[in-house]
């Protein structure tokens, strides 16, 4: 009789247990959902936001560019100021896509001129980087940036102490 006691008292503990368990569950996946909600008036403010400024980066059918250089310097130093120093978080993506296919644009220029194979697949690697920020990837603007940093570094002489090792070129 004493086994039986001991049994039952145990199967109802583990009912316990697992009631008590459920419960807490559901309170925290409950209060875990409401996290990212906004209130009303959050959302309106988002949603009334001015729009964000699109810079005008120049006749991409006839580059201002003298050579790769040139365009290689000024990206590099417009993704410096766009996306460093933790800018990165708070993209202006409609200027970032502008960018993109305007580097797309400057990259199909120079790639059929440039004999060394190295940087013609560097510039094929940022024409296809440029079109994923195009359709919308912001993850892959840190992306172009790297390339852009390494090129101005082997390129044109840039000293920085980092080096991301995204380019062929040497």
């Amino acid at each position: 009789m004493k086994k039986g006691l001991k049994i039952a008292a145990a199967a109802v503990m583990v009912l316990l247990l697992a009631g008590v368990i459920g419960v807490w569950t559901m309170v925290y996946l409950k209060d875990s959902g409401n996290e990212d909600k906004h209130s009303p008036e959050q959302l309106a403010a988002e949603t009334n936001k001015e729009p964000q400024q699109v810079q005008d980066y120049g006749d991409t059918e006839n580059p201002e560019y003298a050579d790769a250089g040139a365009f290689i310097k000024e990206f590099h130093g417009f993704y410096n100021q766009t996306t460093g120093w933790e800018r990165i978080n708070d993209l202006n993506m409609p200027d970032q896509i502008a960018r993109a296919e305007a580097a797309k644009a400057y990259a199909g220029h120079f790639i059929p001129l440039i004999e060394d194979s190295a940087l013609k697949a560097d510039l094929e690697a940022i024409t296809m980087h440029a079109d994923s920020v195009i359709a919308g990837n912001a993850d892959t603007v840190l992306t172009l940036h790297r390339y852009f940093h390494d090129l101005d570094i082997v390129i044109n002489g840039y000293v920085h102490e980092d080096f991301f090792g995204v380019v062929e070129s040497e």
